[in-house]
């Protein structure tokens, strides 16, 4: 599918603002916008599929707040929680780097499956569906528990969500403890504002003792990995099939047990959309050149790749010191890489 012209949201006459005004209060945020490399923009599709996974969310987390409330002090939400979002955007609440990346990675995640999938005819995830049959009893339990969360992770019209198992426990406590202070104008104006305050903290305090990591997706699939590879069953062709079927995390969680990396390190790399970070990860996780060749063949364009060949080319010059560098690098602090990252920009 081409892409796009990005369509510019229709404004009504009640929500345009004296045109001084408007100019002054949109300056800093149009500076922003209008210096982004137009390669980094998300698209249309992005736009709305990330947004509706966060609103879902956001929901859930709402509704199970509301559940924790002593019963009847809120009377039942059927509604889609609107007020409630555009009060947390507003107040920058939800502007969180690492709720957004979970956000933008399963919106990857879901373009590339589609993609792959559509391309190679199939479905459903047939790999991932063949070895819960396999002999090993480890390996069809944690497949079987990988399909049950990701069909959790799905409404009744198929679109894709995230759940707060899916958040680093920072990340999830900052949502829930965001989420509780904006219901709290609705529960004061029944119950008054000190009760409203001490039973939202405790509300807030058992939606977090609830949230399960291990029922996380990349958790479910890393534990996959680890049973795929204790039973010798963690082979190419298996990644390889996998990764023809768009199944990234998968892919992700395979390269990072082999390089002895977190997954989410992986996953940095395996989406970055550069082919060089993309090998390094390969050869530190002494994957056979066939393999190396074998993912940017099936999902390298998806993956944003536009030289596999140059790709291929990084791959073979690198020496065991460079794989031995490479190794070490992305062992370190996920938050020292990051900051060091960060002065490296502030540099230019």
């Amino acid at each position: 599918m081409p892409e796009e012209w990005p369509i510019a949201a229709a404004a009504t006459d009640e929500s345009v603002p004296a045109a001084g005004r408007r100019a002054r209060g949109r300056l800093r945020t149009v500076r922003i916008d209008f210096f982004l490399d137009p390669k980094q923009r998300l698209t249309e599709q992005e736009r709305a599929l990330m947004s509706v996974m966060l609103n879902r969310l956001i929901g859930d987390v709402a509704s199970a707040l509301r559940a924790a409330l002593p019963g009847g002090w809120l009377a039942a939400n059927d509604g889609d929680d609107a007020d409630l979002i555009n009060r947390l955007k507003t107040a920058k609440l939800l502007d969180d780097a690492g709720l957004i990346a979970v956000v933008l990675q399963r919106a990857d995640e879901e373009r590339i499956s589609l993609a792959a999938r559509a391309r190679g005819g199939c479905k459903e995830a047939r790999v991932l569906q063949g070895l819960v049959s396999n002999n090993h009893g480890g390996v069809a339990a944690s497949a079987m528990a990988l399909i049950l969360a990701r069909g959790r992770r799905r409404d009744r019209f198929g679109q894709c969500l995230v759940a707060i198992d899916d958040l680093a426990a920072v990340t999830a406590d900052h949502l829930i403890t965001a989420v509780a202070a904006a219901l709290r104008a609705e529960v004061a104006r029944s119950r008054g504002a000190a009760d409203a305050d001490r039973e939202l903290s405790a509300a807030a305090r058992q939606v977090r003792e609830q949230r399960d990591a291990e029922r996380g997706i990349a958790r479910l699939t890393t534990a996959l990995i680890r049973e795929l590879d204790d039973a010798g069953a963690l082979s190419d062709d298996l990644v390889l099939a996998a990764a023809n079927e768009g199944e990234v995390m998968f892919v992700g969680a395979a390269l990072a047990r082999r390089a002895g990396l977190l997954i989410d390190d992986a996953l940095d790399d395996l989406l970055s959309g550069d082919g060089s970070r993309m090998m390094i990860l390969c050869r530190a996780a002494h994957a056979s050149r066939e393999l190396a060749a074998g993912l940017l063949a099936g999902i390298g364009d998806l993956l944003g790749i536009g030289d596999a060949v140059e790709a291929v080319e990084r791959f073979d010059k690198m020496t065991p010191a460079d794989v031995d560098a490479a190794k070490s690098w992305l062992s370190t602090d996920r938050g020292f890489r990051a900051a060091l990252e960060r002065l490296d920009d502030e540099r230019g």
